[in-house]
């Protein structure tokens, strides 16, 4: 066949068997020679790898042997139970027989084994030679009712996988001759007796993936680490539970594909395409909103303690919450519901094309190439905030108090004032790539309450996340780096004089495998700063212990104080709590979180080109709040204090951190409601006598 799949002269070969065919099973030829170390060693200058790679210069060696990718040879079932195997000549001959019809046939091509299993669960292994035959290793019956059409896989080589119509999915590993079983948990949204029809595996995302009978599609991760040493021990454990999507009917097949890694699934009356959608979630002005399924969100506004559950007809790929209002986007729709009392009604929707979008009071911020529109809640553009061709194309955009931060595709940087009627510049257009040389495009940017710095991500030449965080100082017009992986005295660049955070780096080693994620502003506190550090993808601490399992512990959660006079200072640093599964930002004094339970980091799927509807309608009631806050570490014990307390507590905590003793006792004394402030103050100067340890003791 060409390269785009049509057939090219007549077939190559052709048998006749006399019997339908059930499964035929492709055996590789043998690997070429190994190049990779050649290659590494021609990379480096030496003379006879490199003559390994010159076909035409005559030398003493010969060149690459590359594996013979025609005439593959393979294994077909036929309906009487037989197995044949067809050679790279195109010769067949029967190398084995079972008592039933073959359900699956699976060769374990590292082993050289050919595993067989029939309808009535018998399975058997077999070693096979060079010339296709057959001899019987073991014969097992596995567990699970008959009669039903088997779904069989194989992951990972040795772990056999197996949907009989029951209510679990079962493993056996071939590796250890242990099993276990998965099964659908109610609390998921499952019913009571609902059968797993299907299965499917992809390896790329380690997503184990079920169709069932009532036409949901569930799924697994393998956990990070996983490997056939510890899986049998640990069995079912060593697969997470990540989200459910439903459709309509009954699953019947299930299948990824594609690079981009798609689920097709077949439901009998029609094929679904499945494409992956990062889980949405946002935290602003008291409201949290977190998405519970492709259509249904979890709506909690913490300033009355309601909560409730927001059902829409568009699959959203973007979300934004405010005290007024909730704001859906997806690429072609902009649907707004505003806040009314208890309720939600809708309060607009129409059609835009922009695929980022902010709020700020009644104004949506939406982008097109070279402007970003300033529109009502019913789309009515009010304002164009105009940039050039060499700024770029607005594609960041992000509110804080009352100031917009936008980021274009040319790594150009500009602020906006938005406390009069009309958005004014705050920030002349400033090029990144100048302030920060040899960095690639950015990949999120924050503001800070009035419009003094801007956090910055950027990516690296590969296209992942880099490991620094860039302050942009407005007034000074710096940047300032903190990056995870310095190593002593290396953990900051271009740094104000004064307290550092270097020495952070160094007392916390395990954090030089991650990289910064998520990061926010305080709302309303310019110099608070929090991100979430995670671990980077193939990277681990060199520390860790090798039958560590993953946990959240692994993920970070880090404040600092940024100001001019002492540059960064961090506040406080601990792991992620193991009941949250993501930071949703920071507001004095709590930090906020999405639940495990409802928020899985990764995704959720939606069927690929659905048509969108039209206005969405809202389901509210009383549901589970789906997000958590957490006290900051100096504000526990204080509940709903007042600002006046919040303010005192706060700079008490800034000058505490900078080592300012005089100015963290006049702070405290502030403190009216609070009664016992000596002995926070006591509280504080521990800690600071404990610094002072720290530094005596690693000095």
């Amino acid at each position: 066949m060409d390269h785009q799949g049509r057939v090219q002269g007549p077939a190559l070969v052709k048998q006749e068997y006399g019997k339908c065919l059930c499964h035929c099973v492709f055996r590789p030829p043998p690997p070429g020679e190994d190049f990779v170390q050649p290659a590494k060693a021609a990379v480096s200058g030496y003379e006879k790898a490199l003559d390994m790679f010159n076909w035409k210069k005559a030398g003493t060696v010969q060149p690459l042997k590359m594996a013979v990718q025609e005439g593959l040879s393979f294994f077909i079932t036929l309906t009487d139970g037989s197995v044949h195997y067809v050679n790279e000549k195109g010769k067949t001959r029967q190398v084995l027989s079972t008592d039933s019809l073959v359900r699956k046939l699976l060769l374990l091509e590292e082993r050289n084994v050919l595993l067989v299993i029939t309808e009535n669960l018998q399975l058997s292994l077999h070693a096979v030679s060079s010339e296709g035959e057959a001899e019987e290793l073991m014969k097992v019956k596995l567990s699970g009712k008959t009669g039903h059409s088997a779904n069989i896989i194989l992951i990972d080589r040795s772990l056999v996988v197996t949907a009989l119509g029951e209510t679990v999915i079962r493993f056996w590993d071939l590796d250890r001759d242990e099993n276990y079983v998965l099964s659908l948990d109610v609390q998921f949204g499952f019913e009571g007796g609902e059968c797993i029809n299907c299965v499917s595996y992809c390896s790329a995302k380690g997503i184990l993936a079920a169709g069932t009978s009532k036409g949901r599609v569930a799924m697994w991760k393998k956990a990070a680490g996983s490997d056939l040493s510890t899986w049998a021990s640990e069995g079912k454990e060593k697969w997470k539970f990540q989200a459910s999507t439903e459709l309509e009917g009954n699953v019947t097949q299930i299948k990824w594909g594609s690079r981009k890694n798609l689920l097709a699934v077949n439901n009998i009356s029609s094929v679904v395409i499945l494409s992956e959608q990062a889980m949405l979630a946002h935290f602003h002005q008291q409201v949290a909103v977190v998405q519970v399924s492709p259509n249904l969100f979890n709506v909690t506004i913490f300033s009355t303690g309601t909560t409730h559950s927001l059902r829409i007809d568009m699959n959203a790929n973007g979300v934004f919450a405010t005290k007024d209002a909730v704001v859906f986007w997806n690429g072609k729709q902009v649907t707004v519901f505003e806040c009314s009392g208890d309720t939600f009604r809708s309060a607009g929707s129409f059609l835009c094309d922009s695929p980022v979008l902010s709020v700020h009071g009644e104004n949506l911020y939406t982008v097109e190439p070279y402007q970003i529109q300033v529109r009502t809640w019913q789309g009515t553009v009010k304002q164009l905030l105009v940039f050039s061709e060499a700024e770029g194309n607005p594609c960041l955009l992000d509110v804080c108090g009352n100031f917009l931060a936008v980021g274009t595709d040319l790594a150009h940087l500009k602020i906006f004032d938005l406390s009069r009627r009309e958005a004014k510049v705050h920030c002349n257009s400033k090029c990144l790539s100048k302030l920060l040389p040899g960095r690639g495009d950015i990949v999120s940017m924050k503001c800070n309450a009035n419009g003094s710095k801007v956090s910055i991500l950027v990516s690296r030449a590969d296209g992942n996340v880099d490991s620094k965080i860039c302050f942009y100082d407005v007034e000074m017009d710096q940047v300032t780096l903190f990056d995870f992986k310095a190593e002593q005295g290396d953990g900051k660049e271009n740094l104000s004089a004064g307290q550092g955070i270097g020495k952070f780096v160094v007392e916390y080693p395990e954090l030089h495998s991650h990289i910064p994620a998520c990061h926010f502003w305080d709302q309303s506190e310019p110099r608070l700063f929090v991100c979430e550090a995670i671990p980077e993808s193939g990277l681990q601490p060199p520390d860790q212990k090798k039958n560590e399992t993953e946990s959240t512990m692994d993920v970070w959660i880090i404040s600092f104080f940024s100001t001019e006079e002492h540059g960064l200072l961090l506040q406080d640093s601990f792991p992620l709590p193991s009941s949250y599964q993501v930071l949703l930002g920071i507001e004095v004094p709590h930090y906020y979180f999405a639940k495990k339970l409802c928020f899985r980091r990764g995704c959720v799927y939606k069927p690929l080109g659905e048509a969108e509807k039209g206005v969405s309608e809202s389901g509210l009631g009383t549901v589970s709040q789906m997000v958590a806050r957490k006290p900051m570490r100096d504000f526990i014990g204080l509940g709903d204090c007042d600002k006046t307390t919040q303010d005192a507590m706060l700079n008490f905590s800034y000058y505490l951190t900078a080592g300012d003793m005089d100015e963290a006792f006049k702070s405290i004394k502030l403190i009216k409601r609070y009664q016992n402030y000596f002995y926070v103050f006591l509280y504080g100067c521990s800690l600071f006598l404990l610094k002072v340890c720290m530094k005596c003791r690693s000095s």
